[in-house]
């Protein structure tokens, strides 16, 4: 992504501050940010000292009227910062990287808890969270309000993200018609899993496969309709198997969600000396083959593996103790800029957290990674 269109993009944010009493450029502010989550800093402190450290490199781009802002001015701006805002700014950047390479595949959809966001007047912020697993990217979050839940947070997100054509992959709490409408609605595809938050559908479902297994004793040689994987790792080994059935004359349950494939996926899985065996009923609104199916269901654990964990991990999300206002929200989408200008970049093979260590030691790969150099 080109610097200058992400200094741009944080010069467009409405500024809420009395422009008579500011001293620094908020959109500054936000950049020296995201150059301080890419270089490893975590938190107020750890971003000025950084912004200081490289206030020579810096000042090559931007004009800090005021010099490097102490972390209370950090703090005061990312709290009284408009976090719908900031979110909006964040999709348009990723619709900006995107522009040459339209998205397909898999949109992982799922929430995460930034714990630390927690103090004894409030509860802990919760985000869902969007993320390719083609482009490897977030492409956006919503913060789920207080007094809701995801239900109502993710037809928002939704709302802003540009996912034509692709699948979208959620877990049971979003398996509900208005998220499902709101999925066709901007022409994409779902792969919902079901359990009984929805009785009705999921009985159907599990009266259905029960009596077609009955019927067929044996695994279907019919590829599309049944495909199995095996796995061994760690210790681990996993063999997942997949029935797909899209008749879906005698599921008038299905046909109310507008669905045109249900399935069943079942995972045996043994560690040591300990096993567990269970099945997931799924539905989606397009024809899909059973080995589809199963990689879907395999390529939605990446918004896990690849952004919650790394969010963890590698930016410590869950210990920052930033709560003041809207500054938990706004610095947990500045996370995932950084997170996104690392994940992009393919020239060094390294993890996020050792990325960003680089990013601070080589200012030769910070340039690199934020588009002035290629």
């Amino acid at each position: 992504m080109p610097f200058q269109s992400l200094l741009e993009r944080t010069h467009q944010l409405p500024d809420p501050r009395q422009p008579a009493k500011c001293t620094h450029i908020m959109g500054e502010v936000v950049f020296m940010t995201i150059v301080g989550l890419l270089c490893g800093a975590d938190d107020w402190d750890s971003i000025v000292q950084c912004a200081e450290c490289k206030e020579d490199w810096l000042s090559k781009y931007l004009k800090l009227p005021g010099g490097i802002p102490s972390h209370d001015t950090f703090n005061r701006i990312y709290a009284l910062l408009d976090p719908a805002e900031f979110r909006d700014l964040f999709t348009r950047w990723v619709k900006d990287m995107l522009i040459d390479t339209p998205l397909s595949g898999v949109v992982a959809i799922d929430g995460k808890t930034v714990r630390g966001s927690r103090d004894k007047s409030s509860s802990a912020i919760h985000m869902v969270n969007a993320w390719s697993t083609e482009a490897g990217i977030s492409l956006g979050q919503y913060k789920v309000d207080s007094k809701s839940n995801e239900i109502t947070a993710v037809p928002e997100l939704l709302d802003k993200l540009a996912i034509e054509g692709c699948t979208v992959t959620a877990d049971a709490m979003s398996c509900q018609k208005r998220i499902a409408s709101k999925i066709l609605k901007v022409k994409a595809d779902y792969l919902l899993a079901v359990k009984n938050n929805q009785r009705k559908l999921y009985g159907e479902l599990d009266r259905y496969f029960s009596t077609y297994w009955e019927n067929n004793p044996t695994d279907s040689p019919d590829q599309s309709q049944y495909s199995e994987q095996r796995d061994s790792k760690h210790g681990r080994k996993e063999h997942r198997r997949c029935w797909v059935l899209t008749d879906l004359s005698s599921c008038p349950q299905a046909t109310q969600w507008q669905a045109k494939t249900i399935a069943a996926v079942q995972l045996d899985c043994t560690k040591g000396n300990k096993g567990r065996s269970f099945i997931r009923y799924f539905i989606s609104s397009k024809v899909m083959t059973a080995e589809e199916v199963l990689l879907a269901t395999r390529l939605h654990w990446q918004v896990e593996n690849n952004l919650h964990w790394v969010l963890d991990v590698a930016f410590s999300e869950d210990q920052s103790r930033v709560r003041r206002g809207n500054a938990a929200e706004n610095l947990a989408i500045a996370r995932q800029v950084a997170l996104n200008l690392l994940k992009q970049d393919t020239s060094i093979k390294l993890g996020i957290k050792n990325k960003r260590k680089t990013c601070g030691w080589s200012e030769e790969y910070l340039c690199h990674i934020l588009g002035l150099i290629k």
